[in-house]
């Protein structure tokens, strides 16, 4: 099974990738999770069964980075979660 701790973490690292990849911001050193709000964890994933992830980025404030993410499987959700994020801006 995979547990609802490796859902967060993915759920961060997807969160992530979202944040460094819009062109138009430049990207931020040393990102890393911050925050975790509101996180429902309502199941579990079982072998066999893909997991789809689901990043959107909600705010920035300079170095801080907030995304909502959801995960679902077989169309069942998973996992809702807030989470902020924190880096170092480039010079």
């Amino acid at each position: 099974m995979l547990p609802g701790v490796l859902l967060l973490e993915a759920a961060a690292q997807l969160a992530g990738t979202v944040a460094q990849s819009d062109p138009k911001i430049p990207p931020l050193r040393g990102l890393k999770l911050t925050a975790i709000r509101a996180a429902k964890i309502l199941g579990t994933a079982s072998p066999g069964q893909c997991v789809f992830l689901e990043a959107t980025v909600t705010a920035r404030l300079g170095p801080l980075v907030q995304a909502q993410v959801t995960a679902t499987v077989e169309g069942c959700l998973m996992l809702q979660v807030e989470l902020t994020l924190s880096g170092e801006l480039r010079s």
